[in-house]
């Protein structure tokens, strides 16, 4: 029988983990910011990483994501830039993933964000040209460089091989190399290398994140057009429906 959630000592054992990982190497995760949103299974077919762990290295699309910052710098902006307003912003936040785990294939219409690896190290899997969204033109100054080709045997998570087909480019990040910019509306997605001795621990500089929940209807926006907004396209369907809940029993 397929799992089909992971149980509540599994996921604070989870959480318990990742908040001493990031409090050791001395990021700011306060109590709030270990809760039940912060560790994401993208899709129902992901919670078998659980029947083996999380340190069993086999390919799974899960995380863990703890955000310290997320502001979105609208006071004092001029009203005439209040329209673009959405492209900018402040976001800081700190993943977790264990070895031979994905951050599945995905894009941000809005976001541009950076990488920073902490510890362990973050191979990274792009596309370098720009997903079409609209018919308007976009601007450049430095566009996405190519990368390098895939290495053999990467092992993709079994059914979802498919949606990393676009992401032709690859690099691979360790602790100390220059921060990796990642431009919006360009596909990709990072894992652990699966023989990681630690987690991946990479901190994630970027504008304002447009989660669901951070415009809820129980939360204001800070600016009418930004109700609604969710700025994280998955290239799997499963993945998108997966990053808004996890089932925990």
């Amino acid at each position: 029988m397929t799992r089909d959630h992971v149980t509540r000592r599994e996921y604070d054992e989870w959480m318990n983990e990742a908040a001493s990982l990031a409090l050791a190497l001395r990021y700011p995760v306060t109590p709030d910011m270990v809760n039940d949103s912060a560790g994401i299974i993208f899709g129902d077919d992901q919670y078998e990483a659980f029947e083996r762990g999380l340190w069993s290295r086999d390919p799974y699309e899960a995380m863990v994501i703890f955000e310290s910052l997320n502001e979105a710098a609208v006071d004092g902006l001029p009203v005439g830039g209040a329209a673009h307003a959405e492209y900018g912003g402040l976001c800081d936040k700190l993943m977790i993933v264990h070895p031979g785990k994905f951050c599945p294939p995905h894009f941000h219409q809005r976001k541009t964000e950076s990488y920073e690896v902490v510890m362990g190290e973050m191979e990274v899997f792009y596309s370098p040209t720009p997903v079409t969204v609209g018919d308007e033109d976009v601007l450049e100054f430095r566009p996405m460089p190519a990368g390098d080709v895939w290495p053999e045997g990467v092992a993709l998570p079994s059914g979802r091989e498919d949606s990393y087909a676009e992401l032709t480019s690859y690099v691979r990040l360790r602790a100390g190399d220059p921060k990796f910019v990642m431009h919006r509306k360009h596909l990709h997605a990072f894992r652990c290398p699966a023989d990681s001795r630690v987690p991946l621990v990479v901190r994630e500089v970027s504008t304002f994140s447009h989660e669901p929940t951070e415009h809820a209807h129980d939360k204001p926006a800070p600016l009418p057009s930004w109700a609604g907004l969710h700025d994280n396209a998955f290239v799997a369907p499963a993945a998108n429906s997966g990053r808004l809940a996890t089932v925990i029993r």
